[in-house]
């Protein structure tokens, strides 16, 4: 019995206690006492409120009248905001989520547009980009035909079919090759590259000399490689062995000159140089010609032979038997085979004597066969003789 009574004396002291004590909030987190449980008193009460302005509180302030922060997406249109639906802002709607009306013109495309680019929205009205209806600016590649800028749009990027990328009908000259159509497009009309105006690839036979490649077309001096002729003479005047004599130059570069001289004088001389048909101890026609796969012809136009190499193959198609001035002649100096190289060590002294007994090899103008360049049996350098002039590359 004393145990119950001393337990109901503690019981009664808690209780006690509890009565004296200051007031605590309760479970919603207001205060018992009714000055200041309530949303705009002015204090923010624990943790149910998160502002309160007392009398300012407002449904566009700061806080609002349930003591709430001012948010976007509260549904509540307070401060700086032009609009709030709440959870019905987006930004492809009226209302974005920055809680601002939405317009053409701000960056974001909407119900209605299909473009925006802000600041960048354009008013021109061809070219590309976004309007400032928020709509696509007309360009080349839509797919649509947009007069006058464009004669075509197929809304490809191939430069290759009917439709260029610049959206201009396909033609020749146009820079772009046309498949099927054409086999090459320079975009120029120079006749003389690789890409004729027609826009046909250069060939020999085309009436059109190609620079580089070709030296001539479908002139009468043209062989079917389009390589031009090239004229071969003999000298009117003839000469000794000692064709040096005083010069300072070597005996068969002073002929190299005669034969400039007369070939110049006859009006067969082009740009081409011409070169006189002799060997010495130093060099020959083998080593200094140019071997053209064109015909070599008299000033006649009778041909000696097609090309080099026909020329060189130990017979000819007709005789070197014409000077410039249609004349005849008879014997040549050459001491060269009919290939071209030296005949022999006798050049009479590399073209410097014509004394007695000092020899060198000639040929016969009026012969076709070997003989032409190379008779057998040496004659003596006192002997006068003509010499053979061929036109180079």
């Amino acid at each position: 019995m004393r145990v119950q009574i001393y337990h109901l004396s503690s019981l009664l002291a808690v209780i006690t206690g509890l009565a004296c004590a200051p007031e605590i909030p309760n479970y919603e987190g207001y205060w018992d006492d009714e000055a200041r449980k309530r949303c705009g008193n002015g204090e923010i009460d624990f943790h149910s409120e998160e502002c309160d302005e007392g009398d300012k509180n407002s449904l566009s302030g700061f806080c609002s009248p349930t003591c709430k922060k001012a948010r976007c997406g509260d549904g509540i249109i307070q401060l700086d905001e032009a609009c709030d639906l709440g959870e019905e802002n987006a930004e492809d709607g009226t209302c974005s989520l920055s809680c601002r009306l939405t317009h053409c013109g701000d960056g974001i495309v909407q119900l209605g547009e299909v473009c925006d680019l802000g600041e960048d929205n354009t008013d021109i009205p061809y070219g590309g980009g976004c309007s400032n209806d928020c709509q696509p600016v007309p360009s080349c590649g839509d797919g649509v035909l947009d007069t006058p800028q464009e004669t075509c749009d197929d809304g490809n990027d191939s430069n290759e079919d009917a439709c260029t990328n610049a959206c201009e009908t396909a033609v020749c000259g146009d820079g772009f090759i046309e498949a099927g159509v054409e086999a090459c497009d320079d975009g120029n009309n120079d006749e003389t590259d690789a890409c004729l105006s027609s826009c046909e690839l250069a060939t020999c036979g085309d009436g059109q000399v190609q620079a580089g490649v070709e030296e001539c077309d479908g002139q009468d001096n043209c062989n079917e490689l389009c390589v031009r002729d090239r004229y071969v003479f003999a000298t009117d005047e003839t000469f000794r062995g000692d064709m040096k004599g005083m010069s300072q130059l070597s005996g068969i570069e002073v002929v190299d000159s005669v034969c400039r001289t007369r070939a110049n004088a006859a009006g067969l001389k082009t740009d081409a140089d011409f070169l006189a048909w002799l060997s010495d101890d130093e060099t020959s026609p083998a080593q200094r010609f140019f071997r053209s796969p064109g015909r070599y012809i008299l000033p006649d136009g009778t041909v000696v032979a097609d090309s080099w190499d026909d020329l060189t193959d130990g017979t000819l198609q007709n005789p070197i038997a014409l000077t410039p001035t249609l004349q005849e002649p008879d014997t040549v100096w050459t001491n060269t085979n009919p290939d071209g190289t030296p005949a022999s060590e006798d050049s009479c002294e590399n073209w410097t004597s014509e004394e007695l007994g000092v020899k060198s090899i000639l040929g016969i103008a009026l012969k076709t066969d070997s003989e032409w360049t190379k008779v057998e049996m040496p004659l003596g350098c006192d002997v006068p003789s003509h010499v053979y002039c061929f036109e180079q590359g």
